[in-house]
């Protein structure tokens, strides 16, 4: 099993290569990143493979850290959530490192983006085989700062600085509240092994915690609250849930693949998994449920209807994403942990779909606009079309309540799942049909609206189109159509529902299928009726008189702009945190560090330049200066004294006596040289006599 640690190790290999090896890769760092991921996902594959066949698995790497009680080990932990997980992170990011090999061709930090969005990949699949919560905050926080990193690409530009700095903040304050509950963990716990906190956790349920006592008051509170909403204010950060929210809308000044990269793979995503992830600590707090299921309501409803009013694409598809989180986050709330991550994978599979494609969805609708097309009326058979929209109305119902969607919903075995499943299913019934009814009068009785050279001529006659949707081979086609959607979605939930039921909490507790379909006609009549409604209600807003929906636009005008102006949360945050922090900050810079912190500095060194020149005056010319010129004095007094007493009289005679002596001494070399002089000259003469002598008998 211990080959399974290379699915992290590859991307963070390949950043490791790309961050040191500079730009001596040129343009070849795609090279490095797209083998790497492409493995991590081959390997991902051979892990859901080896869980299918026997289960979670733990893979120890070693002890990094033992101090006490406190023993951290480097574990990864592979179990049904974690495989789905990693299908979805390196699938996506695997397809992110392709698009980005020709997206970011000609970008002068090539290498660097690579290097930045392996290590991206590498943090979000550790924190999703993380087996301890010291790991998951690690890679937590490096995922913080590769997002930081990866918005302010483009660093010239100051928007994306502004954006990146943004989330980068707005994460951080989260953040310390997840930093809050790890350490609450492994207070109430020992230990940050996940499994083993999973393990006790329903042992500790009536566990309380004085979170007061430091102030001498007494306030027992539940550990399993605290440490549920503390690790959910982190989850609320990464998630980008209310009032978090404001960082990610900013964060589309990144490049395209990196927002692909955000929305669907890493990032957002951390937040519904760890609420599953640790979701049978989160189960025994019926508080911190409530506020979970609150929130994400609150986040999907606000996200949606902001989403309806905005123009820009880039900021649509940010709100979709709060949104779509929003409801993750609140069925995670409602006990429905298989929803949350089922809706998290389609999310992904679809979002990054999304945002790859949404540069050539563009360019096609410009190419679209640019052509000559009519506009098309009916001018008769009003009955049959309403009539096909009420059909089409009627479909959700039948796919919600199939009795498999609804055992995805109470697989957990938890009351508030089902409850909240049904007011859920039948807001979505009423809302479709609502929707389906304009969109299919929109199209055939006003037509599509066009700005072509058509739409402007005078006198152009339009044309007709008469719908038509009762037919027999259209009908029978739509009846096998939903037939076999109905099959395979229901073999879908099921699978999916039974796969992961062994990693949700008391999943020997679930609700069996016959207790899910236990009043299945009950409420598919009602739901078939709430269709009905919504149905009737477009078309008594389709009907209703011009001055009646111009009053009622008068009144909605209002919500329009709130929602328009994103319920004005920036200028909120503006007003009352950002700009009071700057003028506080402002005021400390000037009262403070001005007034006092310089002042007191200023005060110190002048204060040391007078004591300087006061110790120079007194010590220096007063004392030095008269010791040293009385020394001196008393030094050529001594010098004087000794010359005169030592030095002529003593030396003085010394010296004559000296004297003399040399001169008797030299007098007496003197004649004993003359006389060695002679005695030499002699000798010298007496053999070279002999040697001429010699020489003159030889020749």
């Amino acid at each position: 099993m211990a080959f399974f640690a290379l699915i992290p190790l590859f991307p963070l290999l390949a950043s490791l290569i790309l961050l040191l090896g500079g730009r001596r890769w040129g343009e070849n760092g795609h090279r490095i990143g797209i083998p790497a991921i492409v493995l991590s996902f081959a390997l991902s594959v051979a892990a859901l493979i080896e869980v299918l066949r026997n289960g979670p698995f733990t893979v120890s790497l070693y002890r990094l850290f033992q101090s006490g009680s406190l023993t951290i080990d480097l574990t990864l932990f592979v179990d049904q959530l974690t495989v789905l997980l990693l299908l979805l992170v390196t699938g996506v990011s695997a397809i992110v490192h392709v698009y980005s090999s020709r997206y970011m061709i000609g970008e002068s930090r090539y290498n660097r983006f690579f290097a930045v969005i392996a290590l991206f990949t590498f943090s979000m699949i550790l924190l999703v085989m993380s087996g301890n919560l010291l790991m998951t905050l690690v890679s937590w926080e490096v995922m913080g700062i590769c997002s930081y990193l990866l918005i302010s690409h483009a660093a010239e530009r100051p928007a994306a600085c502004r954006a990146a700095t943004k989330a980068f903040l707005v994460n951080a304050v989260a953040d310390v509240g997840f930093s809050f509950g790890i350490i609450l963990t492994f207070f109430t716990f020992g230990t940050l092994d996940i499994p083993t906190i999973l393990a006790q956790a329903e042992g500790m349920q009536d566990h309380t915690i004085n979170v007061l006592g430091w102030m001498g008051l007494d306030l027992p509170t539940h550990s399993m609250t605290l440490i549920s909403f503390f690790l959910f204010m982190g989850a609320m950060g990464k998630s980008a849930q209310m009032p978090f929210h404001v960082w990610l809308p900013f964060a589309m000044e990144a490049p395209t693949p990196v927002s692909a990269l955000i929305h669907a793979a890493t990032m957002v995503n951390a937040g519904p998994f760890l609420l599953v992830r640790l979701s049978p600590l989160i189960v025994l707090s019926p508080f911190a449920m409530t506020f979970i299921a609150i929130i994400g309501a609150a986040t999907a409803v606000f996200a949606g209807m902001v989403s309806l009013t905005q123009s820009d694409i880039k900021k649509i598809l940010a709100y979709s994403t709060i949104s779509q989180i929003g409801f993750m986050v609140m069925a995670c709330g409602l006990g429905a942990f298989a929803v949350a991550i089922f809706h998290l994978l389609a999310h992904g599979c679809y979002k990054a779909f999304f945002f790859l494609s949404t540069g050539n969805a563009l360019r096609a609708v410009e190419r679209d606009l640019e052509h000559d097309v009519h506009q098309h009326r009916v001018s008769e058979g009003m009955g049959v079309l309403y009539g096909g929209a009420l059909l089409l109305a009627l479909l959700p119902p039948f796919v919600l309540f199939s009795g498999s969607y609804e055992y995805l919903w109470g697989v957990t075995g938890i009351a508030s799942a089902t409850i909240g499943f049904k007011i859920i299913a039948l807001v979505t019934v009423f809302v479709a049909s609502q929707y389906i009814f304009k969109s299919v009068t929109a199209i055939f009785v006003n037509g599509p609206k066009t700005y072509g050279p058509a739409s402007r001529q005078p006198g152009s006659d339009a044309q007709s189109v008469r719908p038509q949707l009762l037919n027999g081979p259209i009908l029978t086609g739509l009846f096998l159509a939903v037939m076999c959607a109905g099959w395979l979605l229901t073999m879908i939930w099921s699978g999916f529902a039974n796969f992961l039921a062994p990693a949700l909490p008391h999943p020997g507790d679930t609700l069996s299928e016959a207790a899910v379909q236990h009043g299945f006609p009950f409420w598919l009549v009602m739901s078939l009726g709430v269709a009905v409604a919504g149905w009737l209600h477009a078309y008594s807003t389709q009907m209703r008189p011009q001055h009646q929906v111009s009053r009622s636009n008068v009144r909605s005008n209002r919500w329009y702009v709130l929602f328009w102006n994103k319920g004005y949360f920036d200028e909120i945050y503006d007003a009352w945190l950002v700009n009071p922090t700057l003028r506080c900050a402002n005021w400390l810079w000037l009262n403070i560090d001005i007034r006092v912190i310089d002042h007191f500095i200023h005060s110190i060194a002048t204060s040391s330049v007078h004591f300087s020149r006061l110790l120079w005056r007194i010590v220096d010319v007063r004392i030095i200066d008269h010791v040293v010129h009385s020394t001196a004095a008393h030094s050529v007094s001594l010098a004087g004294w000794l010359w005169r007493i030592v030095d002529i009289r003593w030396l003085g005679q010394k010296l004559d006596r000296a004297a003399g002596q040399a001169n008797t001494a030299g007098e007496l070399l003197q004649e004993i040289e003359a006389r060695t002089i002679q005695r030499q000259l002699l000798i010298m003469i007496f053999w070279l006599g002999a040697m001429t002598g010699l020489l003159y008998i030889m020749v």
